[in-house]
């Protein structure tokens, strides 16, 4: 959901889920968490996934509205290649020197971009809340996110969240978590994993908001 790249292994897990009870959709709490974000001066995402070509690591600095750096490396091929986005204009280098993109690639920049910093309120599908779990000693709000068509019916029973949870465990199926400061309100991590396997992800995203990120043309 919030970069191309994570869209399309979107698209591809969720087609796998099977039906599964959920709880009280929580889409709006997941909204405001990426309205916030899209409101922030600047955030980083830090990205690990599988892909084709083995293991791949993306490093991506936003500053909304027209404003991205890209850094990416892969197993086989770990020289980095730095993109910038500037507006309509995009630069990318995998050495020394800076070259200016074709405008088609430039606008394939700008859809991921507009990806990010797009409205999802019509692509997010229901939301599942799953009460606060500790990730590296931070108390993190816990969300599963799933495709209207998966779901099965809605549980408001007392012990829901935690009878989520010990399916969870107990299942193999790909799902999306997500993550979110409940100090702040803003995202940290998404996660695309089997359910019994979170600690072993297919795809995984940090989000910082550090102070100081610039993005210019490159000279």
């Amino acid at each position: 959901m919030r970069t191309f790249l994570a869209a399309t292994l979107a698209t591809s897990l969720l087609a796998l889920c099977a039906a599964a009870p959920v709880l009280a959709d929580c889409k709006d709490e997941v909204l405001a968490a990426l309205d916030k974000q899209r409101k922030a001066p600047s955030f980083r995402m830090e990205s690990n996934m599988v892909s084709e070509r083995g293991p791949v690591k993306m490093s991506v600095d936003y500053m909304p509205p027209d404003r991205m750096r890209q850094v990416v490396s892969s197993a086989i091929d770990p020289q980095p290649v730095e993109s910038i986005l500037v507006g309509g204009k995009a630069w990318s280098k995998d050495g020394d020197a800076w070259k200016e993109l074709a405008l088609d690639i430039a606008g394939d920049m700008v859809n991921q971009l507009d990806e990010t910093l797009g409205d999802d309120r019509g692509t997010i599908g229901t939301v599942a809340c799953l009460g606060t779990t500790a990730i590296d000693g931070q108390e993190l709000t816990a969300y599963r996110v799933e495709n209207d068509a998966q779901i099965g019916p809605v549980d408001k029973s007392p012990d829901a969240a935690e009878k989520a949870r010990a399916a969870l465990a107990d299942e193999g199926r790909p799902l999306r978590m997500f993550y979110v400061d409940p100090k702040t309100g803003l995202p940290m991590r998404s996660v695309f994993a089997r359910a019994n396997k979170l600690d072993k992800p297919i795809f995984k995203a940090i989000y910082t908001y550090p102070a100081g990120i610039t993005i210019d043309a490159p000279k």
